[in-house]
């Protein structure tokens, strides 16, 4: 029930406009893949939120063979599409083309603010990076508690192995309108360096920052620094404790940002349940004046060597809620993802 009523939630322009360009943008990077199983599975799992005649019209300006192989998935009569390009694209691969013969004309070597772009565009479509490796994720979320909606949301996780550290971060936006009206814009950001302290222990700094216009707060974060231990590490198994005393910050409608001392527990489980999925099972208890549990689980399924379907729950239990919320919330996400 949920697919369907985003499904149409999402139905909201003529099937000839074709894809928003968010959507295109993830239809050519799967068929970037060269990879006719990987741009099946985008096409069917953009049919989840898309028309059939709409993607059909995105595949149509990738080429012809992507066209019938979309029409086919999809269901629908195959018929010669010749892809039309929209004018603003023409226009711009033009300028672009113009700009790297002049380019080529006047130096042999890139400028920095050209070899940056590049090096982005390669490290999302081509998954080139010699530095970073981390997903970027495409979805839809389903919330129920204090608010029951379906949103966009579009999510990045990297990480980055330094000199005797570890550093990760995650960033997850969320997006919906409810009648021409903003119904979500959330944003979460979350950072951690770590570093090896022994064959099982590590010390870590944790930094996480949350604005949530749905909740009673206009914002709300944490900084800590604590330490980790490695409970379990086998091939298909690791159990990983962390603990971190901090302060968590807080801003309130209508009452400003105050301060409370505050301690992280934190239980994270990864098992690798075959070749192609793995669960991840994440605990965590932030206790304070104003304290939270959070339960956290990921299901990923590989789709190829660079994409997968990922499935997450998490329930969220605030201890003492603000006056008019409740104090459970739980939400679902299911997202496209690619590494890189």
């Amino acid at each position: 029930m949920i697919l369907t009523a985003f499904a149409a939630l999402s139905l909201t322009a003529s099937p000839a406009e074709g894809l928003e360009p968010p959507f295109q943008e993830l239809l050519a990077a799967a068929a970037a893949e060269n990879d006719e199983a990987v741009f099946v599975s985008a096409v069917n799992l953009l049919a989840l939120t898309q028309s059939a005649e709409r993607i059909a019209a995105g595949a149509g300006r990738l080429s012809d063979r992507h066209a019938i192989l979309a029409r086919r998935a999809l269901g629908l009569p195959v018929a010669p599409v010749t892809p039309v390009p929209p004018p603003a694209m023409v226009a711009v691969d033009a300028e672009l083309q113009d700009a790297a013969e002049e380019n080529a004309l006047t130096s042999s070597v890139e400028p920095f603010w050209i070899a940056a772009p590049t090096s982005a565009v390669l490290l999302l479509t081509q998954a080139e990076s010699d530095l970073w490796a981390g997903k970027v994720r495409l979805g839809v979320r389903a919330d129920s508690g204090d608010t029951d909606r379906l949103d966009y949301t579009l999510g990045l996780d990297a990480e980055r192995e330094l000199v005797g550290w570890g550093f990760e971060t995650s960033v997850i936006y969320s997006y919906s309108e409810v009648d021409d009206n903003v119904g979500r814009d959330e944003l979460i950001l979350k950072a951690r360096g770590e570093r090896e302290a022994g064959e099982r222990w590590t010390l870590f700094t944790n930094t996480e920052w949350e604005r949530d216009q749905v909740s009673g707060f206009d914002w709300t974060g944490f900084m800590g620094i604590g330490a980790g231990y490695r409970a379990l590490q086998r091939d298909k198994a690791e159990w990983t404790i962390r603990a971190a005393p901090g302060v968590r910050y807080i801003s309130e409608v209508g009452n400003g940002v105050y301060y409370e001392g505050a301690f992280d527990l934190l239980s994270d489980v990864e098992v690798q349940l075959s070749e192609t999925m793995r669960l991840e099972a994440e605990t965590r208890l932030l206790a304070s004046n104003s304290a939270r549990a959070d339960q956290l689980f990921k299901l990923n399924t590989d789709l190829g060597d660079l994409w997968s379907l990922e499935v997450r729950y998490r329930y969220r239990y605030e201890f003492d809620p603000e006056p008019g919320f409740e104090a459970g919330d739980s939400r679902t996400d299911l997202a496209l993802v690619r590494e890189f």
